[in-house]
């Protein structure tokens, strides 16, 4: 008996799914109008408008770091 209860490969890759759908549905117009919301209301320049003019690519890039650092730990 697997005492572990790992996530598997197949599963995680139904999660990546789910989430992908859930944010091109959703997260991905909500994360835009967050971003630009509040560049306007506080009149940010420079590094934070930045970041918050580009939270989609920085969610990408947590996901993508998010799965290899899956991949890594679970293959030990």
């Amino acid at each position: 008996m697997n005492k572990k209860a790992q996530i598997g490969p197949i599963a995680a890759v139904f999660l990546f799914i789910i989430f992908l759908i859930n944010w091109f549905i959703w997260l991905g117009g909500w994360l835009a109008n967050v971003g630009e919301l509040a560049i306007t209301s506080n009149g940010l320049t420079g590094i934070e408008a930045f970041f918050l003019s580009n939270l989609n690519f920085i969610v990408l890039i947590c996901m993508f770091l998010g799965m290899l650092g899956w991949m890594y730990l679970s293959s030990g």
